[in-house]
C-alpha cells in the first residue's frame, strides 16, 4: 500500500521521525481491514492495538515518491489476532519491519472478547491466504 511521506513527519535532523512510522503502520493497518471487510471499522467490532514492535532498518528522509507498507495477517487466536509488516523505501530497501496485535475489545467492561465468528473466519482466510 502506498503511503505518502509529508513535511510534517521531518524531525529536526531531517529524517522520518521514528514516532511516525507508527502512523504508516496504522494508515495500513486500517487500508487492510477495509479490503478485507468493510465493517472492520463498524462500532460493532471494537478492536484495540494492545502491541506494537518496530525493527528500524534504514533511515529515510522527505521524498515525493510514496513509501509501500506491506502488511499481512500473521496469526489468529480467541479474542486477538496479530499484523506483520514491512515499510520499504522507494527504491525498495527495507526500512522496517514491524508486528502488532490487536484486541476485540468490550467497551462496557474494559476488557477482552472472543472475536466474533464471522470476522475471525475473514481473518483465518486471509492469514491462509497469504500463507
Amino acid at each position: 500500500m502506498p503511503v505518502e511521506r509529508r513535511f510534517s513527519d521531518l524531525d529536526f535532523l531531517q529524517h522520518i521521525n521514528n514516532v511516525v512510522y507508527n502512523d504508516y503502520l496504522q494508515e495500513a493497518r486500517i487500508r487492510l481491514m477495509a479490503e478485507l471487510r468493510s465493517d472492520f471499522a463498524d462500532p460493532y467490532f471494537p478492536q484495540v492495538l494492545v502491541r506494537q514492535e518496530i525493527n528500524y532498518r534504514k533511515t529515510l528522509v522527505l521524498r515525493p515518491e510514496p513509501l509501500i507498507v506491506e502488511v499481512w495477517v500473521t496469526s489468529v487466536g480467541r479474542t486477538s489476532y496479530a499484523l506483520g509488516y514491512r515499510i520499504l523505501d522507494d527504491d525498495g530497501t527495507l526500512a522496517a519491519d514491524a508486528t502488532s496485535v490487536m484486541v476485540c475489545f468490550d467497551p462496557a467492561t474494559q476488557g477482552s472478547v472472543p472475536i466474533p465468528a464471522d470476522y475471525r473466519a475473514v481473518l483465518v482466510e486471509a492469514k491462509e491466504g497469504n500463507g
